[in-house]
Formats: C-alpha cells, sequence, structure tokens
C-alpha cells in the first residue's frame, strides 16, 4: 500500500518587475491629505523591507533543505518565483522609505527588526535541526496576515 500522497503541482509566481518612479517624490501628506492615514502607511512601508528580507531568507533555507528530487523541482521554482516577487517589493519600500528619510522621518523600526530576526536565528532557529520550518511557518503566518489586512483595505476603498 503506497502511504505517499502527492501534492497537487504548484502555482507559478509571476514576478512583475514594478516600474514604479519615485525620483519626483510625494507630498507629505499623500494620503488624501490625511496626516493619520498617511503616518499609518508609512510606518507599514518602513517595516517592509526587514520582513520581506526574512521572508526570503526563510525561504531560500527552507528550498536549501529539500532534497534535489523530480518531487520537489516545482516546490523549488515556486520558491525561486516568491523569492523574486519579495526581492521587488523590498526594493520599491527602499525606495519610498528612502524618500520619508528626505521628508526627516526616522526609521526605528528597521533596525529595531533587524536585531530581534538577529537574535531569534542566533537562540532559537540556529538551534533547531528544524528552524528553517520555523522561519517558513512564521513566513506563512504574516504573509496571510498581510493578505487578510490588503483584502480588509481595499474593502473599505
Amino acid at each position: 500500500m503506497n502511504t505517499h500522497t502527492s501534492l497537487p503541482s504548484p502555482t507559478d509566481l509571476t514576478v512583475r518587475r514594478l516600474s514604479v518612479n519615485l525620483s519626483k517624490g510625494f507630498s507629505r501628506h499623500w494620503n488624501g491629505g490625511d496626516a493619520f492615514m498617511t503616518a499609518y502607511a508609512n510606518a507599514l512601508s518602513m517595516s517592509f523591507p526587514v520582513g520581506e528580507q526574512s521572508f526570503i531568507d526563510a525561504v531560500k533555507n527552507g528550498a536549501k533543505a529539500l532534497p534535489d528530487t523530480p518531487e520537489n523541482a516545482d516546490l523549488k521554482s515556486v520558491a525561486k518565483g516568491f523569492i523574486g516577487q519579495e526581492a521587488t517589493h523590498r526594493h520599491l519600500h527602499g525606495l519610498y522609505n528612502a524618500h520619508l528619510e528626505k521628508q526627516g522621518l526616522v526609521n526605528h523600526w528597521g533596525p529595531r527588526a533587524e536585531r530581534r530576526l538577529k537574535k531569534g536565528r542566533e537562540e532559537f532557529f540556529s538551534k533547531s535541526a528544524k528552524g528553517h520550518l520555523h522561519e517558513l511557518a512564521i513566513t506563512a503566518a504574516f504573509e496571510h496576515y498581510t493578505s487578510i489586512f490588503g483584502d480588509l483595505t481595499l474593502e473599505s476603498v
């Protein structure tokens, strides 16, 4: 009796190389003149590059842990697409955040999050034989949360 069940073939991810021109910048209260909503969106953007790099690292480490078998070829391809997608997001938020710095905003979140991630990797993930699975689970949870947040945001527009 074969107890191995095959998973459905994953869907290919299209990596979109978005060409957003931020060279001219944007106004200080760009979100309809609403200072609070602008600050809220800016704070989110400041947190994204660190998170996206963490997601990239988690998926890279997870893909490395997969044996090179035909069964894993599709999964590794999807991982590569995910990494490309997150790298694009990280780059665009980096450009956006650079403009926020020109406006005088200081990103305290990024360095703090980097320190916490480093500590987590050193103290927990590196000591566990399956630390990469924990990082993948965290990535999946945050991506799920982001999806819910995006859906709720678009519903209220």
